[in-house]
């Protein structure tokens, strides 16, 4: 992933557009698809899902089963021979969505729906669910991207059982960031943004919080 793709987040209103990467857009597209495919009982999608299920303990590129779901167009020729930020994040967004969405009757794939939001949404105002926040206060506090992943496999398993979903594409963003110099604050910051962004008492959002502009030029409109 290099500069930023500038296409905001389906379905979210200009204050809280985010604009997504090339690998996020991919990231997305892919989900939407088999997500289409799984709520319209596709065998070619629940067999997909099933693959991706089973590379969620692999590392990125182990399974090639699955390359099809998780490569990453574009792997610059000086890329070392460990996975690139872009290859662990999609990878693990993918094989993370076919945990969530496994047995799942509606789409655990929202676009526009953050994390820390989803994550809000399964706690509770009132912190009513404190396993949920615990585990999440061990989520954010992680240090390495293998820590994070544990810890976000069972976090997962917590949303799927409430059926609260949240953005994959946007998620993926997140997981690149992690892995960039002092990205992992930033992460925690919008995972925290997000968590605490309630809804005003008119409905609306609260305006501002997690807002990414684009590094490059205004919204596009072939990018998906």
């Amino acid at each position: 992933m290099n500069a930023i793709e500038t296409q905001p987040a389906k379905n979210v209103s200009p204050s809280r557009r985010r604009y997504l990467s090339k690998t996020a857009v991919a990231v997305g597209r892919r989900i939407e698809d088999l997500q289409k495919g799984v709520l319209t009982d596709k065998a070619s999608a629940r067999a997909a899902l099933a693959k991706l299920r089973r590379g969620v303990n692999a590392d990125p590129g182990e399974i090639a089963d699955i390359w099809d779901y998780t490569h990453v167009d574009a792997v610059p020729d000086s890329a070392s021979d460990a996975p690139t930020p872009e290859e662990t994040a999609v990878h693990i967004a993918m094989t993370l969505y076919a945990i969530h969405q496994q047995s799942r009757s509606g789409p655990m794939h929202k676009p526009g729906f953050g994390f820390g939001r989803a994550a809000r949404e399964l706690i509770g105002t009132e912190n009513e669910n404190p396993s949920a926040r615990s585990r999440f206060n061990a989520l954010v506090t992680a240090s390495t991207v293998d820590e994070l992943r544990s810890h976000l496999r069972s976090f997962v398993q917590l949303l799927r059982s409430k059926d609260i979903g949240f953005d994959y594409a946007a998620f993926a963003d997140d997981l690149v960031m992690f892995r960039r110099p002092g990205g992992d604050k930033k992460v925690r910051r919008r995972w925290s943004r997000d968590f605490y962004n309630l809804r005003k008492p008119d409905g609306n959002e609260a305006e501002s919080v997690d807002v990414e502009a684009p590094a490059s030029s205004s919204p596009s409109s072939d990018a998906k």
